[in-house]
Parts: C-alpha cells; structure tokens; sequence
C-alpha cells in the first residue's frame, strides 16, 4: 500500500489510500506478491542480482496478469487498465511494471526479507507462532469480510436493496 501511496503522490500530486481491504493499510496483491516472489525466487538469493530481477520480472508480470483476470472473473470489475501504455500485455501488466517487479524482486528477495526474517528468527518459537497465526487470522477474515463487501457491492446493480442483515451490514 505504501508503494502505490507514494507513486501516486509522485505521478499524480495527490496522495491516495491505494488499500485492497476494508481494514488497514493492506494491499493482497502486493502481500500475496512477496509471498509468490518469496516461494519462488528465495532460491535465487544467493545468485547474482540479475538472475533475480529477470525472475522478479517474468513471476511478477505473470502474477499481475493473473490477479486482473481473476478479479475480473470473480467480481465483475477492472482494478487496474494499461491498456493506454506502451508494451502492454492485454492491458493487464505491461513492460514496465514488469521492470518494477523485478526491481521489487531483487530489493525483497536481496536486502529486505533476510533482515525481516533474521528479526522474526530472534522471536521465541511460541510467540512468533501465536503472532503469526493472529495475523494471519485477521488477514483472513479481512480477506472475506472484504471479498463479501466486493460481491455485494456488484450485487446492488441488480439487487439495490438489501435482502438481509448481512447484506445491509456490507
């Protein structure tokens, strides 16, 4: 969140919660994000800097397609069109976002996830445990709760009124 915060202050003037949830500063794309270039790229950490942006490159562009086309299919909607850039690849990532994602891969994978871990790895094995699992509880639910005021939201063009306590509620 705090990336698209700052480019859109820089490309645009304005500053902008630039959030994929209803609760905190979060964005899935980008969270989901580092954990795929994690899984897939932490292998390459010891490698030259290269061998990892090119990865960054490919996983993140392909990624990126992948989350448009998913949320197209799933809530009826675009979050995002590059159609009107140079390079793009059907208007879902282009060239250079993909330079940005392996610029991303090489900064996540060489400098900030082997301190964020080295910290994590200082914690006692039971609170790091009761700690991670209470994120990811309220990432879930957050997750959810979200996805539903999403559904809904795309309900109301149809259905404007709601039908029940839960829809009222979202």
């Amino acid at each position: 969140d705090l990336i698209e915060m700052c480019y859109c202050r820089l490309t645009g003037g304005v500053w902008m919660s630039r959030s994929s949830v209803l609760y905190g500063p979060f964005s899935i794309v980008w969270g989901l994000g580092a954990v795929v270039l994690t899984v897939t790229l932490q292998r390459l950490a010891g490698k030259a800097d290269r061998h990892v942006f090119l990865g960054g490159f490919i996983i993140g562009g392909v990624y990126e397609y992948m989350c448009s086309l998913f949320t197209e299919i799933m809530f009826g909607t675009v979050f995002w069109d590059y159609s009107a850039m140079p390079l793009n690849i059907g208007g879902r990532t282009n060239v250079l976002y993909c330079f940005f994602w392996g610029v991303l891969a090489v900064v996540w994978i060489k400098i900030i996830y082997p301190r964020m871990s080295a910290l994590i790895e200082k914690l006692p094995v039971l609170a790091g445990q009761l700690i991670t699992w209470a994120i990811v509880i309220l990432m879930v639910c957050n997750g959810l709760l979200t996805g539903a005021a999403m559904l809904r939201y795309k309900a109301r063009d149809t259905h404007p009124e709601p039908a029940n306590a839960v829809d009222a509620f979202l």
